[in-house]
């Protein structure tokens, strides 16, 4: 489909724009009351699987907040139904049938399996083409999937875990194996993605949710890549953003790659952007703020708005998902600060 230019895309390519563009992850979510009263009557895999209910949930944020784009309403785990390994979600988070670590199968990861399964991604993807055409063009709309290690951490924990440590075992007693399959979730991947696209994605984000529990060596060494392999792969068709909640750890080494990538880095609260004037970055307001006054957000927000001021390509974000206690006139508060904001 026809690109056009906004503010978010425009941010995104390191252009300078009249003021900072506002998304943040998981604000189609828990914390909206609009979005609790679709929960009482659906689980979430019925709205999952139905486009119409995901695509209202995609817009409520907007209607709401005016952001600058729609995340669309899935989830990460979205990405197995075309790869025929059976999840369901249990109230600790995803549960897998088929998990690696009991007995490493590389042959369900196939990109071929999952093209040939893309009618399983229907639901989701008509999502993407109804809220593409709901929204003006000034707004984008954001596709995204998990980071190959991120994915095949569930696939070999079998759920989600606090440490890791069966995946972090694996990688390196069998360090080929892991490597292959690495391999072979970032082919998926990029199919996965490339579909988004087609279905009127202008970006996508790739999340690194377990980023956190590896060193800057290794994600260097191990992960990282992958993850710049498909960066190239997509970045022709659309930005790509890539969120590592272990940005503050690995910046050493994430810097150097979205220099040479131009991907737009989304970085936990736990850096100062000002050091990363260089790059294009995400960021990144601790949603715990979002849990305590307007004022004390008002604050934090204009505090990185200022530390980013001046300077190309930042898109303001959360430094990670907003939780479902975030008070409502706090997400208010931070909104009306960003678009308020001049340098």
């Amino acid at each position: 489909m026809e690109k056009h230019s906004n503010r978010f895309d425009a941010a995104l390519r390191g252009e300078k724009t009249d003021r900072t563009p506002i998304w943040f992850m998981r604000q189609a979510g828990r914390y909206l009351p609009e979005y609790r009263e679709v929960r009482k009557k659906l689980s979430f895999d019925e709205m999952l699987a139905d486009a119409d209910v995901a695509t209202e949930i995609t817009l409520q944020p907007i209607r709401r907040f005016d952001l600058d784009a729609a995340v669309i309403f899935a989830d990460i785990m979205t990405i197995l139904n075309g790869l025929e390994i059976p999840f369901n979600f249990a109230s600790g988070g995803p549960a897998l049938e088929f998990h690696s670590s009991d007995e490493p199968d590389r042959s369900k990861l196939d990109a071929k399996r999952l093209l040939a399964n893309r009618n399983k991604f229907e639901p989701f993807l008509k999502a993407i083409r109804q809220v593409r055409s709901a929204l003006p063009q000034e707004k984008s709309v954001i596709g995204f999937a998990a980071s190959p290690f991120t994915l095949l951490s569930y696939l070999l924990e079998g759920t989600t875990s606090k440490t890791h440590n069966k995946t972090r075992a694996y990688m390196l007693t069998h360090a080929a194996e892991f490597h292959s399959m690495m391999s072979a979730v970032a082919d998926c991947t990029i199919e996965y993605l490339k579909l988004q696209v087609d279905s009127g994605a202008s970006a996508v984000q790739l999340f690194e949710s377990w980023g956190d529990v590896l060193s800057p060596e290794t994600y260097e060494m191990k992960i990282l890549p992958h993850v710049e392999r498909i960066v190239n792969a997509i970045s022709p068709h659309a930005p790509v953003i890539l969120y590592d909640k272990g940005a503050s750890l690995h910046i050493d080494v994430l810097r150097p790659f979205a220099r040479r990538t131009n991907a737009m880095l989304s970085v936990d609260w736990r850096i100062n952007i000002a050091s990363l004037s260089d790059i294009r970055v995400q960021g990144n307001l601790d949603p715990a703020a979002l849990e305590g006054s307007a004022e004390s957000v008002r604050l934090e927000t204009s505090r990185i708005l200022h530390a980013r001021s001046g300077i190309a390509g930042h898109v303001f974000n959360l430094g990670h998902g907003i939780t479902p206690q975030a008070n409502l006139a706090c997400v208010e508060a931070m909104v009306e600060t960003v678009q308020n904001f001049r340098t």
